[in-house]
């Protein structure tokens, strides 16, 4: 496994290759996880150097220490988490040189909701003419869509979607004993739109809800975040929020918020939630409408409309009905579609895939 964040820290990514290598571990492979950023103390895990003595993801790694932890591992099969990190772009370059199968994973989307614009900056990157892995996939049709577009693949991109620990994150708590609280849990930046939340509760106080809102998570954005909610009653921030301390937040609020403007490619934290059987009211951009079927499992609302994404609330916190409803939808939904048993399994299929692929092209 590569990965330009420590499988020990905070996000998105970091927590799919580490819940991925438990997994597989589980299952008898052997895992190694290669990472850039972060510190990590796990015996599996291996750091790489960045060229300049900065802990930050656009610096690069040494290309040649990159090569060598990779031929020193001898793995069977490297799998790239990102696609636009340089660590990345080494890594599957690195696996081609040695002549080891390499599957791309793209995690990601634009940070604007225009795509085409991106298409136009790919010839002048250096990813469309270096990114040559065996396997390419994405963890929605949107990130798959983009990531083809980006690359000028011609073969087809397998979509796998994230996964969730199903025994991890449960409905542990039934309605009636939840905190009246909602939930938005993530990095406190831009594109998230959390500020359009923090507007949301405004109305929702209006309209005589006084649930509590929750903002666990940290970012560039929260001294601004904090100063629009200064007058709005019970809204507290949380700050960075340890993973074993996520289930029973989850599990303790009746409604988790996902307000996001763009990019978002899939959203971990609406697995996690799901799972934790916590009706969802997000937006529909990016791959989120792949995760969240409106009026099933939650609600989907335009992005950027605090009285839409406050009507959605408002709709789930008052009618303990169709919050149970949605709540037993949410955790099968997480159960059948997205566990880590079913998606590790998909993953098993696509490294043995890769694999024969490459040994053919060996032959030709």
């Amino acid at each position: 496994m590569v990965t330009e964040w420590s499988p020990c820290t905070y996000g998105g990514v970091a927590s799919q290759v580490k819940l991925l290598s438990k997994w597989l571990i589980r299952r008898g492979h052997e895992v190694s996880v290669l990472f850039k950023e972060g510190e990590c103390k796990c015996q599996n895990a291996i750091k790489v150097k960045a060229v300049l003595p900065l802990d930050y993801h656009i610096v690069p790694p040494s290309i040649q220490e990159v090569k060598c932890a990779i031929k020193k591992i001898k793995p069977d099969i490297v799998h790239v988490h990102h696609s636009f990190t340089p660590l990345s772009l080494i890594a599957v370059r690195a696996s081609t040189k040695l002549k080891i199968p390499c599957i791309l994973t793209n995690h990601s989307l634009p940070p604007t909701n225009n795509i085409n614009h991106w298409m136009g900056i790919s010839y002048i990157t250096p990813h469309r003419w270096l990114l040559k892995p065996t396997l390419v996939t994405a963890v929605s049709y949107s990130a798959a869509d983009f990531i083809k577009r980006f690359l000028g693949l011609k073969g087809e991109v397998k979509v796998i979607p994230n996964a969730v620990d199903t025994d991890e994150f449960k409905p542990y708590v039934p309605f009636h004993l939840r905190e009246d609280a909602i939930l938005y849990l993530g990095r406190l930046v831009h594109r998230k739109g959390v500020h359009i939340l923090i507007r949301a509760m405004k109305y929702l106080r209006r309209y005589g809800i006084r649930a509590r809102l929750i903002i666990a998570g940290k970012g560039y954005i929260e001294p601004f975040l904090k100063i629009i909610a200064s007058n709005i009653e019970d809204i507290t921030f949380m700050g960075v929020v340890k993973e074993v301390e996520k289930p029973r937040i989850y599990a303790m609020t009746k409604v988790f918020v996902l307000p996001s403007l763009a990019g978002e490619s899939f959203g971990v934290v609406l697995l996690e939630a799901l799972s934790s059987g916590t009706p969802v009211v997000a937006t529909r951009v990016g791959g989120i409408p792949e995760i969240i079927k409106c009026g099933i499992e939650g609600i989907l609302v335009n992005p950027g409309d605090p009285i839409e994404l406050g009507g959605a609330i408002k709709r789930i916190l008052s009618s303990p009905n169709d919050w149970l409803v949605m709540s037993k939808q949410a955790r099968r939904k997480a159960v059948e579609r997205f566990s880590i048993d079913r998606v590790g399994k998909i993953y098993e299929d696509a490294y043995l895939e890769a694999i024969e692929e490459a040994d053919k092209h060996r032959c030709e």
